[in-house]
């Protein structure tokens, strides 16, 4: 009989095993998976060492025993494949029964990532963790148990009864933030030291400031454009010493300074990598050898936006790799031709993610701009800002969405929202809107459910439409906040018109800027020269749009509108702090 070997038993590992099964019951499949437990939900390992998630069994997706039952799988647990001959198509498994060689006909590569440590001095101490299996919570958990041990029985475990104890994440992506935030529900004192000058580095800069904002007002102490560079004991606590020559004194440590493709056993039996250092892999999910197959964050897939191959390590992707392999080596080895009605090709990605730290709701999907600068992209921007439902409604929490799309054609090449409530509907919106390859102008027609509970009658999406397509048709053109930043600091500046109250202009507004309401703009007219560009602002963008309408209607041809107002612009004070209100029940005024 034919044996489909699977060596990985996570998200892509144990999806290829299942689909083989659903498309053939003639054909043998072991999975083998290093780990003690397969399937377990890994996304969720933070919310259990915070408590949301309270039990243990839940981060099993799959039960062994079931599973084995109900796919006739041969599913090995704590073995390790140490070797894959392709020449005599055999891998080598290491268990603890003893060492052994298994044939096989077609292979499925799902190995995953492994932790990228930092070469920090101490960071394999007995303090320091990562948080990517469910071993690892056992020993997170373990050390929370020491530090907090239950007060009295029956109450609930691992109850905070001091405030003293201090935590330390090294690393501010997802899985850093998760584990930040989760830690201050246990009660840690907080420190962030996140080497890159930004929180969230899937994101734009100015879209993460909030969740710095969240943070620092939750008491963590966010350390940016840092790094720690040794940790050693103090007494039973310890210390990192950081590059600025401070100290952070800690009791528990986080290290989630990102993850590297696992390509171990690809590099060493022959197999292509691609140019992300993942393994190459084609639209059926076939490495350069036909008869191996890789899926999930081990290998590369299509980015949609670009059309190019990148390595996105994700929960969603590598399920959904995972069935193609699995349904695809099946076929090969019954000898399906490609235009098999049964054959699944690779999905394409756009890292479509999102994190909740401390009340605050951050995420994005697609190109972000920074990506876009380094690939020498033309592509414009646009911000607006809104609420999570109809304002008028209680609880309406602010939010800002960000557009990014192709300067010749209005493509939509990626989007960010941060905000709180809501943000994952509007990602989940412009997720489909990029891979159906819609336009802005299209964004502007979309239909989306309305009621004052749930959205508004003009979406943040359809509104990010509309600021998008005025600016690309030259009803509104626009500048974005660090353009604006560079012309002031330019030999040419433009002259920068607030139309907000004199109140709101006195609390906060770009520097220089002259204060002409919009409501006497009309009569004001003279102020306004037609010899130098123009910018006008106010908090988010709607009233400087209807002052710019004002001067074009007066032959003003040298206005431009400043993208996301004031609310945008006065972020860059003071980061991370600042976007006060971001998240928080007060929709921004008009």
């Amino acid at each position: 009989m034919d044996r489909i070997v699977v060596v990985g038993g996570v998200a892509a590992g144990a999806s290829a095993a299942a689909k083989a099964r659903r498309t053939r019951e003639d054909v043998a499949i072991t999975l083998v998976e290093a780990g003690p437990h397969m399937s377990f939900a890994n996304c969720g390992l933070p919310y259990f060492v915070g408590g949301e998630i309270t039990e243990r069994e839940a981060l099993f997706v799959a039960d062994p025993e079931t599973f084995r039952a109900r796919f006739a799988v041969d599913l090995r647990l704590q073995t390790r494949c140490v070797a894959v001959d392709r020449n005599r198509r055999k891998v080598t498994l290491d268990s603890p029964t003893g060492v052994e060689e298994l044939g096989w006909d077609r292979l499925v590569l799902a190995t995953g990532t492994v932790p990228v440590t930092p070469a920090i001095p101490g960071i394999d101490g007995p303090a320091m963790f990562t948080c990517r299996t469910v071993p690892d919570v056992d020993r997170i958990m373990a050390r929370i148990q020491a530090l907090l041990p239950r007060e009295r029985e029956g109450e609930q475990p691992f109850a905070v009864r001091t405030s003293g104890l201090r935590a330390l994440v090294i690393g501010a992506g997802y899985i850093g933030l998760e584990c930040a935030e989760q830690l201050m529900h246990r009660g840690f004192d907080l420190t962030v030291v996140e080497l890159l000058d930004q929180l969230m580095g899937p994101l734009d800069p100015e879209m993460t400031w909030p969740i710095g904002a969240a943070l620092e007002a939750a008491g963590a102490d966010v350390r940016l454009g840092e790094a720690v560079t040794a940790i050693r004991p103090r007494g039973e606590r310890f210390v990192a010493e950081l590059r600025s020559g401070q100290e952070v004194v800690f009791d528990l440590g986080i290290v989630g300074a990102g993850v590297r493709p696992n390509v171990e056993l690809a590099v060493a039996c022959g197999l292509e990598l691609g140019e992300s250092g993942a393994i190459a892999v084609d639209r059926w999910q076939r490495t350069s050898d036909p008869a191996i197959y890789a899926a999930g964050d081990n290998s590369e897939s299509m980015y949609h936006p670009l059309g190019v191959p990148r390595n996105v390590p994700l929960a969603g992707p590598a399920n959904k790799q995972g069935r193609a392999a699995g349904a695809n080596a099946a076929l090969d080895l019954a000898g399906a031709g490609d235009d098999h009605p049964h054959r699944i090709e690779a999905a394409p990605v756009q890292g479509t993610g999102i994190v909740r730290v401390c009340g605050a709701v951050a995420g994005g999907t697609g190109l972000t701009a920074k990506m876009a600068a380094a690939r020498g992209l033309a592509v414009e921007e646009a911000y607006v800002w809104g609420s999570s439902h109809a304002g008028y409604y209680p609880g309406a929490e602010r939010m800002l969405v960000k557009l990014i799309y192709r300067a010749d054609d209005g493509r939509l090449l990626g989007g960010q929202a941060v905000g709180g409530d809501g943000v994952d509907k509007r990602l989940d919106v412009l997720a489909t809107a990029v891979y159906a390859g819609l336009t802005v102008e299209d964004l502007a027609r979309l239909d989306l459910a309305y009621a004052p509970p749930f959205g508004s009658a003009k979406d943040l999406t359809v509104m990010g439409g509309f600021v998008a397509g005025n600016a690309r048709s030259g009803v509104s053109p626009s500048i974005t906040p660090a353009a604006l930043r560079a012309e002031l600091a330019g030999e040419s500046p433009p002259l920068v018109i607030d139309v907000r109250s004199p109140r709101e202009h006195e609390q906060g507004c770009v520097d220089g800027a002259i204060n002409i309401p919009l409501e006497e703009l009309r009569d004001r007219l003279d102020e306004v020269p037609d010899d130098r560009p123009v910018v006008v602002h106010c908090g988010v963008g709607y009233r400087s749009y209807v002052a710019l309408r004002i001067l074009a209607g007066h032959d003003r041809a040298n206005v431009r509108n400043l993208l996301g107002g004031w609310s945008l612009y006065g972020m860059a004070r003071g980061r991370p702090a600042g976007g006060e209100g971001v998240g928080r029940p007060a929709p921004p005024a008009l």
